[in-house]
Formats: C-alpha cells, structure tokens, sequence
C-alpha cells in the first residue's frame, strides 16, 4: 500500500487526499446535525466543495490533455490541431 502511494502522481495524491477531507466533513455534518449545531458547517462546506470542484476540474483537465499528446503520436498535425479545437469546444460548454 505505501509503495503505490509512493508511485502515485502528485495530482491523484492531492484528489484522494481532497476525497478524504469531502468523507470527513459528512461525518462532522451528520454529527453535528445530531448535536444541533448548524451555523458553522455552512461555510465550511461551501468552502470544502468549492476546493474539491477545482481540484476535480484541474485533474480531469490534465487527464484530457496528457490523453492527446498520448494518441496523438500517430496523427499529422492538421487532425491534431482539429481535434483540439473539438475537444476544447466539447469541455467548455
């Protein structure tokens, strides 16, 4: 298990870690419901889903463009440069 945390990319480290940070605050949510404190979990969990969508976003970009440089080793560079177009047309919507 720490050898393959070791060989994790720093972005997949950073999104389990943000995934961990996203479970313990439903826990501290439903914790505090029980015990009826309301007032501070609503910024708190403003703030936590905002950090995670960033870094979801950030990840699924980097994954988008590391996947055309990957394919694109065997396609000239016009079908590249279109196929670039499209997909950043697609991801922007």
């Amino acid at each position: 298990m720490l050898r393959n945390l070791k060989n994790m990319e720093f972005s997949k480290k950073l999104l389990y870690f943000i995934m961990m940070i996203i479970l313990f605050l439903c826990a501290l949510t439903a914790v505090s419901v029980c015990m009826g404190m309301y007032e501070p979990l609503s910024s708190l969990i403003v703030g936590v889903f905002t950090l995670a969508s960033i870094a979801f976003g950030f990840y699924y970009w980097k994954a988008k463009n590391e996947n055309i440089r990957k394919y694109a080793k065997g396609i000239d560079k016009a079908t590249l440069k279109k196929l670039e177009i499209l997909l950043d047309k697609y991801f922007d919507q």
